[in-house]
């Protein structure tokens, strides 16, 4: 805290980290709710045996282990932010994983949020009740 003022610091590899997802992003950014899809995809290391890289490559074998998967989706929200949504707020569904692949990767989907009727209708979502 610095003058009676708290301040947000990120450190420099997350900053990189947050460039490098945003400088992938062509698209122009919404100003509507949207679902956000993420996959984590964590290298395999080659030091491992044959028969558990196997297993990393067919999904019985996952990375449960460091970076969270919270720190890595609040990274690439972060990094998202003002680029393909006006504001993280307008963020209301999220879902996330880790797996093993061969090299790592990020992969990034983000939907507009759609609210589907069926036969009712409230102020909340506009559908038709019966």
């Amino acid at each position: 805290m610095r003058g009676g003022k708290a301040r947000a610091y990120t450190p420099k590899k997350s900053a990189d980290y947050e460039r490098l997802i945003a400088s992938h992003w062509h698209h122009a950014p919404t100003d509507k709710p949207v679902a956000l899809r993420l996959e984590f995809g964590v290298g395999i290391p080659a030091s491992w045996p044959k028969y558990r890289q196997a297993q990393a490559v067919d999904g019985s074998l996952l990375p449960a282990k460091k970076p969270d998967i919270d720190n890595l989706v609040k990274s690439v929200m972060d990094a998202l932010n003002g680029i393909a949504y006006d504001d993280d707020g307008q963020v209301v569904e999220v879902s996330a994983r880790k797996v093993y692949t061969e090299s790592p990767a990020v992969k990034v989907e983000l939907h507009d949020w759609v609210v589907i009727c069926t036969q009712r209708r409230d102020k909340r979502t506009g559908c038709k009740t019966p």
